[in-house]
C-alpha cells in the first residue's frame, strides 16, 4: 500500500467519523459526558493529524528512516538521552500526572484504554513532528536551534489552545482541578514539550520520538481511566470558564461544593 492510497484511506475514514458525529442525537451537555461522541471527535482529530504528518512528509520519513542509527546505539550521549527520556515519562505521567488525576467513579477499562492511549500518542506523536518539519520547510535554510525555536513556539500554541480550549472540554472526561492543571503544566506538559524536541533535534528519531509520546498518553488514558465508547456509567463534564479569546471556553477542571470532605480531592492528593 502506498502512503497516498494509506491518506485516502484515513481521510474516507475521517469523513465517515464525521458524519456519524453530526447524525448522533447524542452529544455532551454542560451536565452530561457522553463517551461515544468523545471517541467520535478524538477520532476525527487523530485522522486529521494522521493526514498532516502525510502532507508535510513526516509519516514517509517515519516509515523509511531507521529507528535508531547504529552509531547511536554506541553513542554514550544518545544512550543516556533515550534512557533519560523513558525515565522522565514513567515519572513525569505514570508518577505525577497519575498521582493527581481525579477518577471519580470510572473503572479501568483496560484494552479500550490502552487502543485509545495508542492512537493519541501516535497521533499526537505526529502531529509534534509534522510541526517541526513545517517549521524546517519555513526556514530551510535555517539552522537547527532556529527551527527549533520556530516549532517550540508553534507546539506550546498548537498544544495551549487545543488542550485547554477543545481536548479538555469535549474529549477528556473531567479529570482535575485549577490546581493540577497548573501543576501538570509545569511538572509534565511543558518539560515533555522541551526535553522531546530538544531530544528530536539532536538526533532525529522519528519513531522513538512517537513511542515516548505513546508511552506517556497511554499513561494518561489508563490512569484518568478514559471511558469507553460503549460505557453507560456517568461521569461529570468538565466545567469550562470563559476564556479571553473571543470569550471561547476553556477548561477550568473540577471544583467541589465541599472541599473539605471530598472524597475525589482527597483520592486525587489534591488541596482541599
Amino acid at each position: 500500500m502506498t502512503l497516498t492510497v494509506f491518506a485516502a484511506l484515513i481521510a474516507a475514514l475521517m469523513v465517515v467519523l464525521i458524519i456519524i458525529k453530526l447524525r448522533r442525537k447524542i452529544d455532551h451537555t454542560a451536565k452530561h459526558f457522553d463517551p461515544a461522541s468523545a471517541w467520535l471527535r478524538a477520532g476525527i482529530l487523530f485522522c486529521f493529524f494522521y493526514l498532516v504528518s502525510w502532507a508535510t512528509g513526516t509519516l514517509e520519513k517515519i516509515i523509511t528512516e531507521p529507528i535508531v542509527a547504529p552509531e547511536q546505539l554506541s553513542d554514550p550521549a544518545w544512550r543516556l538521552w533515550a534512557g533519560g527520556m523513558v525515565v522522565f515519562i514513567l515519572i513525569a505521567y505514570w508518577g505525577i500526572w497519575a498521582r493527581f488525576t481525579i477518577r471519580f467513579e470510572r473503572k479501568l477499562e483496560l484494552l479500550s484504554q490502552v487502543v485509545f492511549g495508542l492512537l493519541w500518542g501516535t497521533a499526537f506523536g505526529q502531529m509534534f513532528l509534522s510541526i517541526w518539519h513545517i517549521a524546517e520547510i519555513i526556514g530551510p535554510d535555517w539552522a537547527t536551534w532556529q527551527v527549533f525555536m520556530l516549532a517550540y513556539v508553534m507546539l506550546t500554541l498548537w498544544q495551549w489552545f487545543l488542550m485547554d480550549m477543545y481536548w479538555d472540554i469535549y474529549i477528556s472526561p473531567e479529570h482535575d482541578t485549577g490546581f493540577s492543571i497548573a501543576l501538570k503544566v509545569v511538572a509534565t506538559h511543558i518539560p515533555n514539550s522541551t526535553l522531546g524536541l530538544i531530544f528530536f533535534a539532536l538526533y532525529g528519531n522519528h519513531v522513538l520520538f512517537i513511542g515516548l509520546q505513546c508511552l506517556a498518553l497511554v499513561g494518561c488514558a489508563i490512569t484518568m481511566r478514559m471511558p469507553s465508547p460503549w460505557c453507560k456509567a456517568p461521569t461529570p463534564p468538565a466545567r469550562t470558564t470563559t476564556s479571553k479569546f473571543f470569550g471561547l471556553p476553556r477548561c477550568a477542571g473540577y471544583k467541589s461544593a465541599d472541599p473539605a470532605n471530598d472524597i475525589y480531592l482527597k483520592q486525587a492528593h489534591l488541596p482541599r
